[in-house]
Order: C-alpha cells, then sequence, then structure tokens
C-alpha cells in the first residue's frame, strides 16, 4: 500500500473531508450545487479543495483550509490560493 500524501494527517483529512461533504452543497468556486451523486471520473463529482494547497503552505488537514469544489472547477483552480473561478 502506497503512502498518504498526507502522511500523519490521513486520518484528520479524511474525517474532515467526510464533514465537508456531509455540510456543504455548494461549489465554493463555482457557487454551483455539486450534485455528490456523481463519482470520479465525472468533471463534475465532487472534490475537497485545500483553500490555501499544500505546496503554498496550506495545513493538509485543518478543517477551515479545505472546502467542497466541483473536480473540474478544482483542476482550473490548480494550485492558486483561494478564489473564485469563472
Amino acid at each position: 500500500m502506497a503512502p498518504s500524501r498526507y502522511g500523519t494527517h490521513d486520518s484528520i483529512y479524511k474525517r474532515n473531508k467526510k464533514k465537508i461533504l456531509m455540510t456543504q452543497d455548494v461549489c465554493a468556486l463555482c457557487g454551483k450545487p455539486v450534485d455528490k451523486s456523481l463519482k470520479y471520473p465525472d468533471k463534475w463529482c465532487a472534490t475537497v479543495d485545500h483553500i490555501i494547497p499544500l505546496n503554498k503552505g496550506g495545513h493538509p488537514s485543518a478543517l477551515d483550509n479545505l472546502q467542497l469544489a466541483h473536480f473540474y472547477c478544482n483542476r482550473i483552480k490548480s494550485d492558486n490560493v483561494g478564489g473564485k473561478i469563472k
């Protein structure tokens, strides 16, 4: 089994990801509803975005650094910090 990219934060990240998926319904990046029944590789499936990307110093598992996003929107945002997409 490959090591997690979140290292020691893995279990906290998974718990907080579950919270985000249970409590948020709108993509934080585009403002449109997220259909959580869609699964990857559908580009509109739900993902959890790091507001401040890990490579920019963002915390890997802090709840206040996580937000719901469409997979597509998250890919467009890439490793930019915060902000909305058009």
